[in-house]
């Protein structure tokens, strides 16, 4: 068999690392843009599968267009799938890289599970307060053995990190 898939938390923030408002909110996140899409073309090129948890998945089903109908998707949710199991089985089949889209609760059990391989956060100039943790119950902050290896600055404060874990670079 080959190479297993990687799966890669791609997501926007807040500056003081919420995924949403308290009430699963989107509304401060702004517009995309025409000029400028943080990468999201080229990335969306390279996963064909994507991981929504089911509080996400409510949300973002109101969308006017539908960002994720070319894709595999899986919709999890606690009463119905063990996340965890069912990522590690869909790392193992053949496939593009998985888009891990959270929510926080999905987004800290797949950290703890070990099972993200690389962490893009798309920060975005706005702080919210309180909301949805981008790791659910384990918080804002990025654990300490993972390691930035990149930055991108755009002119409208938008700051893009890709993380991986230090464990992997061995």
């Amino acid at each position: 068999m080959g190479e297993t898939r990687r799966l890669i938390l791609h997501i926007a923030i807040s500056s003081d690392g919420f995924i949403a408002t308290k009430d699963d909110g989107l509304e401060w996140l702004p517009a995309p843009s025409e000029t400028e899409d943080y990468g999201m073309n080229a990335f969306m090129a390279s996963v064909d599968c994507v991981i929504i948890g089911r509080k996400t998945w409510d949300v973002i089903r109101h969308f006017e267009d539908d960002p994720f109908s070319t894709f595999e998707r899986h919709v999890l949710s606690f009463s119905t799938h063990d996340g965890v199991s069912h990522l590690s089985e869909l790392k193992k089949k053949q496939g593009k890289d998985i888009w891990l889209l959270g929510g926080g609760i999905l987004n800290g059990e797949c950290l703890n599970a070990e099972l993200i391989d690389e962490i893009i956060l798309t920060k975005f100039p706005i702080e919210l307060g309180a909301g949805i943790p981008v790791f659910g119950t384990l918080g804002v902050d990025m654990p300490t053995h993972w390691k930035k290896v990149s930055e991108k600055f755009f002119d409208n404060g938008v700051i893009q990190s890709s993380w991986v874990s230090r464990m992997d670079m061995n």
